[in-house]
């Protein structure tokens, strides 16, 4: 008896299989993508899915072809951050697909499903996308399960940050934190978080003099500005409350590791009035601002 394959259904599917477990992939390796270069990465997981179709090739061929394939989704879906990165992530999406053929075979086993078709390493399983996107997601919130009960993958070394405030060039030594998660109330981006003890001797005497201002609160607040910098409240949310903090919104700034090109992006900078407890570092950014550099 032969199997009918739909081919809108077998897009979509695989499709909404690759989101998920790149997404997923990205939790274990401390790197999210971006939901542009994740969808992205499901359109080529999604057309790799069509070797189903095409007639059989040699062991080899369809060795090298799922390899290649597997490669180039995962480079569709992450920025480029070194070889050693790109093979973590790429290993973590090899294994959470063979996680999820797992979960689907125990189903068909379990409940005696039928209407199993492979073809060149690729295989067609007549469930219902419902049902299959059920199993997907279980894979997902399992990892995203693990990851809040152990916490996430945190990155090894530091980062050098080069931007610039007032006319003002700054260096500074980053830590990429993973649980870092402050917004932009008004672009809703990702936010750079600079210890203003750390790096004001190196700001500009108008954007000190605003700054310290600031941080003495009351009628303090009602100083003028820099002239054009994009200031802004910043609201940070933490553990002892919540506090206002001044931000430059539209910053050109630039992350630069060891063993990795430099990257430039635009994010808000924001200044708290304390040192960090990680000794040695000046500035803290969240993993997702480290996904989107480009």
């Amino acid at each position: 008896m032969k199997t009918v394959i739909y081919l809108d259904i077998l897009l979509l599917v695989n499709f909404l299989i690759g989101y998920f477990l790149l997404r997923a992939a990205g939790l274990l390796t401390g790197a999210v993508p971006p939901v542009p270069r994740a969808l992205l990465g499901a359109g080529a997981a999604a057309l790799s899915s069509l070797a189903l179709l095409l007639p059989p090739q040699p062991a080899a061929v369809q060795l090298l072809y799922q390899l290649a394939s597997a490669l180039a989704v995962v480079r569709c879906a992450f920025c480029w951050r070194g070889w050693q990165g790109f093979v973590r992530r790429a290993l973590w999406y090899a294994l959470l697909n063979m996680l999820l053929a797992g979960a689907v075979g125990l189903g068909i086993s379990q409940y005696g499903l039928r209407g199993l078709h492979t073809n060149n390493l690729a295989v067609y399983i007549n469930l219902s996308p419902f049902t299959l996107l059920l199993c997907v997601l279980g894979v997902y919130l399992a990892v995203r399960l693990a990851s809040l009960l152990f916490g996430p993958p945190q990155p090894a070394g530091g980062w050098q940050l080069e931007l610039e405030l007032g006319g003002k060039p700054l260096r500074l030594e980053a830590l990429c934190d993973t649980g870092f998660f402050l917004r932009d109330p008004f672009s809703g981006g990702q936010t750079v978080l600079l210890s203003y003890p750390a790096v004001k001797a190196q700001l500009p005497g108008a954007l000190r003099g605003y700054l310290d201002a600031w941080f003495l609160g009351g009628a303090a607040l009602l100083a003028q500005p820099p002239p054009g910098l994009a200031v802004r409240p910043v609201l940070c949310r933490t553990a002892a409350g919540e506090e206002l903090l001044p931000g430059i919104g539209a910053v050109s700034l630039r992350l630069a590791k060891p063993g990795c090109p430099a990257q430039s992006a635009r994010a808000t900078v924001a200044f708290c009035r304390r040192g960090f407890e990680a000794g040695g570092f000046e500035a803290l950014f969240g993993s997702e601002l480290a996904a989107g550099l480009g």
